[in-house]
């Protein structure tokens, strides 16, 4: 008799232990973020870190404008973590979006794994070298950082010196995966990319007088507000800030 007591204690208290940890998730909820390219490895090594609290954390990666274009269309997001400014502005005006806010600042750098190019000193040589002949950019029209490095071309006077190079990737993550396969000889990235284990097996060169991006993320009114926001609200903790600093953003 004292056997089968103990053992129905032992099974209440195991059924009390799951119903408390199934408390607890879903206390702090689900997440699903659309996530412009350019912040991907930041991002997963983010949630990684915040799963650890029993949340469960979905990820959409791809251009901003893309991913835009998504979240106009009802794609079912909580959070648009965007590569600037002005697309969560734009749905905050449309009232499809609580207020943004800046999470980092990024930078866009010129990458290569080319050694012939990788011996050069700055961006310029390696955009006036005879050995680059195919350079990677993500779509100016769709992803900002793809729109940076193109004003940066421009502002330097090199864009007729490389156009009839240029490979248009859709998003900074399909412009990374050019130079990285050898698709293309050098390309424009985010200076996050540069920092990551397949990124530092190259080279990249600062772009002076490169704007710096600032990037802002939003919650969506039609997804779970409430863990958006907490999530939003750890994303400003020192163990979050510290991540995000080590893949090269401000």
């Amino acid at each position: 008799m004292l056997k089968k007591k103990f053992t129905i204690c032992v099974l209440l208290l195991m059924v009390f232990a799951v119903v408390a940890q199934a408390g607890a998730t879903s206390k702090v909820g689900k997440v699903s973020i659309a996530c412009a390219a350019n912040f991907t490895n930041t991002l997963k090594k983010l949630a990684a870190e915040y799963e650890k609290t029993g949340a469960k954390v979905t990820c959409v990666f791809g251009s901003t404008g893309m991913l835009y274009g998504q979240i106009i269309n009802g794609a079912p997001f909580d959070i648009f973590f965007a590569a600037d400014e002005k697309r969560p502005a734009m749905l905050f005006d449309k009232n499809i979006a609580l207020q943004p806010k800046v999470y980092a600042q990024g930078k866009a750098v010129l990458w290569s794994m080319k050694p012939e190019l990788m011996s050069l000193p700055t961006w310029t040589d390696v955009l006036v070298s005879p050995h680059l002949v195919h350079l990677g950019i993500s779509n100016p029209k769709t992803a900002p950082y793809g729109a940076t490095a193109d004003a940066s071309l421009r502002g330097a006077q090199l864009y007729s010196e490389v156009e009839s190079k240029i490979a248009v990737g859709k998003s900074v993550g399909t412009a990374f995966q050019y130079g990285y396969t050898g698709v293309a000889d050098a390309t424009f990235i985010a200076l996050s990319q540069a920092l990551s284990e397949k990124g530092l097996q190259g080279k990249y060169w600062d772009i002076p007088n490169s704007n710096k991006i600032n990037q802002a993320a939003c919650i969506l009114r039609s997804g779970d507000v409430e863990s958006a926001k907490r999530f939003m609200k750890w994303i400003e903790s020192k163990e979050a800030r510290y991540i995000i600093s080590r893949y090269g953003y401000e």
